[in-house]
């Protein structure tokens, strides 16, 4: 198994209350896979959440910005974040890749940010042959949701990672994610139930994605003000325990040592 492989949670709130309120931080993820490191989906309050870590996260070290789509709880502080990598736009440097719309007419994307990136790329639904440093990324079909959605893949040596962002249940989705077999699925599940019938996955769903999907770690994080009533961390020792998997509720400040968990489960 891949050695040095570690993902740190700088949030794990989602939506628009929570977010606003930051009763749970909206930074995205901070990959470190070897020497390459990608931020997936800088959403508000990023930048500070790298900088305020212990010990604190170097911008300029980043290999790429990942977004999965444009809303402002993903791509809130992707402008800071590219300045940052950039040296404020000094040193041309780095990825950048986003579905094709954040390039696009009503963005939080901003030209001249993009302009300091040194390469930028548009995700293709179900594209494969993205590569950043050491990682080989492939794309999912869209999901439903208001603007253009992907997951993604991240292939790390054996290890490999997929982010499922936001949308709605769509079965011919997961089983996409399920045929890359991924050795860890990230969930973004903003609800606990959907009275509202809005684009975002359920905890059942979620659930349920995750026994098709059959990962040997499986981490949910995104949370909505109703799954934080329900307490996401007992939520998950529930499926730890009916799946014999492991599961693991995202907490603002988590990391974890992705390789090491893959092993532990597989013994």
């Amino acid at each position: 198994m891949a050695a040095d492989a570690r993902v740190l949670f700088l949030g794990s709130g989602g939506a628009r209350f929570v977010v606003a309120r930051q009763l749970r931080a909206s930074g995205g993820m901070w990959f470190h896979f070897g020497e390459t490191q990608i931020h997936l989906d800088p959403g508000p309050g990023a930048l500070v959440r790298a900088l305020s870590h212990v010990p604190p996260l170097n911008p300029r070290d980043l290999d790429a910005i990942v977004l999965s789509h444009k809303h402002l709880d993903h791509a809130g502080d992707i402008n800071a974040m590219i300045e940052a990598m950039t040296a404020g736009g000094f040193r041309r440097r780095g990825t950048l890749l986003a579905p094709r719309d954040a390039f696009e007419g009503d963005s939080l994307l901003q030209p001249y940010a993009a302009a300091f990136v040194e390469r930028r790329e548009i995700l293709e639904p179900s594209r494969s042959g993205y590569r950043v440093g050491e990682v080989e990324i492939a794309s999912s079909p869209l999901h439903h949701h208001a603007v253009q959605t992907l997951g993604v893949h991240f292939q790390y040596r054996d290890l490999r990672v997929a982010y499922l962002p936001c949308g709605r249940f769509d079965e011919s989705i997961a089983a996409d994610y399920a045929a890359h077999r991924p050795d860890v699925l990230i969930v973004n599940v903003l609800r606990f139930e959907d009275a509202m019938q809005v684009d975002h996955l359920t905890w059942a769903q979620a659930r349920t994605i995750v026994e098709m999907v059959r990962p040997s770690v499986a981490i949910f994080q995104h949370f909505g003000t109703k799954m934080l009533e329900r307490d996401p961390a007992r939520l998950a020792q529930e499926v730890e325990d009916d799946l014999g998997l492991r599961a693991i509720a995202a907490y603002d400040g988590l990391e974890i040592d992705l390789a090491t968990q893959v092993a532990a489960v597989r013994g």
